[in-house]
């Protein structure tokens, strides 16, 4: 039976104020540090790259092949770019992905400040090789869904397709959506599911355990009540109501949570420090913060706020620290644009992993991919020439490998991790075929030259003959005026 999907820990990168502190360079750092680029690197960590036409374009160039000239570069940096208009609302880099996956160089697009770097190559096929991050163990696992209903998921958020187009939803219809597929696929009995909505407090819908019917009429039953998104966003105490649910988990099964959310800061308001308040204002101010905390019931039998944590994301780094080895956190952001670094933070921290959904598609078939699916195969297409291999994976294996042609130009590549309940892992990549560019340009730089060398060829010439000319001229005068001494 091949393995369930991987959500495998990154490196730690420390505490979660160093992450917010230092995420932009994190996210922004350069392939290699360099201009060229090296394998294999982690494909599913690096942010997906999405600004229309970039303002800049680096070439990221094999190390093997010749040094390019910088004017040379510049040239097909420029090409690459005024091609790129055609397709400046497609997305490139990561899609989604719901598992670790090493990738080997040309597939790769990053973006580091006002660059977006583009490989070229020369030859073709180009390579597909890589592999897969899989879990240790294939047994079953208990997972507790929590679903972000705060009054933030009913912003309309812009989701683009693969075909360019547009489609606005709402965040909490992205969320049903994912649940709705996730509910229809649930017929397996080696995963329990429960699901749990907080917004201004927090709701359990259903318990791990429940048949999949009972999870259908509850959540119907829960929209009907609460058709949109409410208040703020009680996270803290939705996880302490998840962990009380994976406590009694049996040995030997995995324990998981899925949080989707729009990617927007935790405040639930419960943390307010209102004596500090009256410190600063006196009571009329302690008056108003009493009034603005959240003092609604959380649900959760065991409830260990972090004492003197006076925000949510003090709490729910605890709350991570607390829980690291014991159960794992797998953040879905369903706000492409957004750097959510404190839920990518949360990932890290108990070994899980965080997962964008930018497009519609994704949405429809990320979570249940995710949370109930076993890998079937990886696959490359070129969505220029709509050439496409075969199953690239190794039988039983985690590594896969392969070719695929490319066409003179931009090539779309697209690669796809399948699993039995839809596209486990989806990537897009924009790779330039550029056969004999750094040939042709010295040779026209040459061809430029030799004219160049003709003209100087031909003044120097001019100027031999202008000297001649004067030297003669002079050597005339000098004999006149000798004769005319000499009578």
């Amino acid at each position: 039976m091949p393995p369930l999907l991987a959500r495998v820990s990154p490196t730690w990168i420390g505490p979660l104020g160093l992450l917010l502190l230092a995420g932009v360079w994190l996210g922004e750092s350069s392939p290699d540090g360099g201009d060229g680029f090296r394998g294999p690197y982690r494909a599913d960590e690096r942010r997906v790259v999405a600004e229309g036409v970039p303002r800049e374009v680096a070439l990221l160039l094999p190390e093997a092949g010749p040094t390019w000239p910088d004017a040379a570069r510049a040239a097909l940096a420029q090409r690459i770019r005024r091609e790129w208009v055609p397709v400046a609302n497609r997305l490139y880099g990561t899609l989604h992905a719901g598992l670790g996956v090493w990738l080997e160089p040309p597939l790769i697009t990053a973006r580091r400040g006002r660059r977006v770097w583009v490989p070229v190559v020369e030859a073709e096929p180009i390579p597909i090789e890589g592999s897969l991050v899989l879990p240790d163990s294939t047994g079953p696992r208990r997972v507790v869904l929590l679903v972000d209903a705060s009054s933030s998921a009913n912003a309309r958020t812009l989701f683009r397709t693969a075909g360019g187009s547009y489609e606005r939803v709402t965040v909490l219809e992205a969320e049903r959506r994912a649940l709705d597929h996730l509910i229809e696929l649930l017929a397996d009995d080696w995963l329990e599911f429960g699901l749990i909505a907080f917004g201004e407090t927090t709701w359990p819908i259903v318990e791990p355990g429940a048949s999949v019917q009972t999870a259908r009429e509850q959540l119907a039953r829960f929209r009907a009540e609460h058709p949109r998104g409410e208040g703020r966003t009680d996270l803290v105490c939705a996880l302490s109501l998840a962990r009380d649910w994976l406590r009694d988990t049996p040995k030997g099964v995995g324990r998981e949570i899925f949080l989707l959310t729009d990617g927007d800061l935790p405040h639930s308001g419960r943390f307010a420090d209102c004596g500090f308040a009256r410190k600063r204002g006196g009571k009329r101010a302690e008056a108003a913060c009493l009034a603005r905390r959240n003092a609604t019931r959380c649900p959760a039998s065991r409830v260990s706020w972090k004492s003197g944590g006076r925000s949510d994301l003090v709490q729910l780094s605890a709350f991570a620290r607390r829980v690291r080895g014991e159960l794992k956190l797998h953040p879905l952001v369903f706000e492409p644009d957004r750097a959510a670094r404190a839920y990518r933070e949360l990932a890290h921290l108990t070994g899980g992993q965080l997962v964008r959904v930018p497009s519609p598609q994704a949405i429809d078939a990320v979570l249940p991919a995710l949370v109930a699916g076993r890998v079937r195969g990886v696959f490359a297409r070129n969505e220029r020439s709509g050439q496409e291999t075969g199953d690239l994976l190794e039988p039983g294996g985690t590594r896969f490998h392969g070719a695929l042609p490319v066409l003179p130009g931009a090539n779309d590549i697209e690669l796809r991790v399948e699993s039995d309940r839809g596209t486990a892992a989806l990537f897009r990549f924009r790779v330039y075929s550029a056969p004999r560019f750094l040939e042709h340009y010295l040779a026209e730089l040459r061809e430029r030259n030799r004219g160049l060398e003709l003209e100087v060829a031909d003044l120097a010439e001019q100027g031999r003959k202008r000297a001649q000319s004067v030297q003669r001229r002079g050597l005339e005068l000098k004999a006149e005026t000798e004769s005319g001494e000499s009578r």
